[in-house]
């Protein structure tokens, strides 16, 4: 499978990360690139660099459009004009299919960055499930983690919330941990950091082995404890609605974005 990618930001570079982990030759992926330092970084990857203007000349079965939501619609125009028949699979937040000049040939996907470690969870919507190019695209996301086949592109925006910010929020939490963390071990933050990444493996094993959080809280609170006394004080200051809230303006983002189109 032959992919160029259109705009190669942090989602694109978690992409291409997990792509060549999987086994997927850099001679099989080209990008098309203007921030000079992201071309070196692409350059020290042996990934091939072109202009847009070159697409007509190479055969590729998606182009991967990952630009600003501003820029998506001039782009994909841009994109049809060099190579009229090619699918493009759109990683941009926000721009429905109907919003394309030709949405029967465009693909939506809402991937995260966790991609990068082939450990992803990618969302994909397309009029036509049955095509050749959305079985390429399921099959390039299935290399690099998880996929969810959407039946309704309203769908996309919910995804959007939970797959593509949901991490950002976690880190959010997970970052106040390492903060404290580092308070007990200030003279050796490197010795924190260590710690904390063992801590973070093993909530996934812990997950693994057991796959009820409630099971796991039991596990380690005790009746009137220190663990305890701390998760009453969560559920006072409403930490369930405070990350509903965070999913929800996600999504009214993802919409008033659709809007703006």
């Amino acid at each position: 499978m032959k992919i160029c990618f259109l705009g190669c930001g942090n989602i694109a570079q978690a992409i291409i990360d997990g792509l060549l982990k999987s086994g997927i030759s850099s001679s099989d992926i080209a990008c098309i690139e203007r921030n000079e330092q992201r071309v070196e970084s692409l350059r020290a990857q042996n990934l091939q660099i072109i202009k847009l203007e070159d697409l007509a000349s190479i055969d590729l079965d998606l182009i991967v459009l990952a630009v600003k939501p501003k820029d998506a619609l001039s782009a994909e125009k841009r994109i049809y004009k060099m190579t009229p028949k090619v699918t493009i699979l759109s990683v941009v937040a926000g721009i429905e299919i109907e919003k394309y000049s030709q949405p029967h040939s465009i693909i939506r996907a809402m991937p995260n960055t966790a991609c990068a470690f082939c450990k992803g969870v990618t969302a994909l919507y397309a009029k036509d499930h049955d095509s050749t190019a959305f079985n390429n695209a399921n099959s390039l996301f299935t290399r690099v983690g998880h996929v969810l086949a959407l039946q309704s592109e309203e769908e996309m925006h919910r995804f959007t919330s939970i797959i593509g910010s949901g991490q950002a929020f976690l880190f959010q939490v997970l970052n106040i941990y390492l903060q404290e963390l580092e308070k007990i071990t200030s003279s050796n933050h490197v010795t924190a950091k260590l710690m904390f990444q063992d801590f973070i493996s093993s909530l996934g094993d812990s997950f693994s082995q057991d796959q009820n959080f409630e099971s796991l809280i039991n596990k380690i609170k005790s009746p009137e404890g220190t663990t305890q006394a701390g998760l009453e004080s969560l559920e006072k200051n409403n930490l369930d609605k405070i990350l509903q809230d965070a999913f929800q303006a996600a999504e009214d983002r993802s919409i008033e974005i659709s809007n703006e189109k």
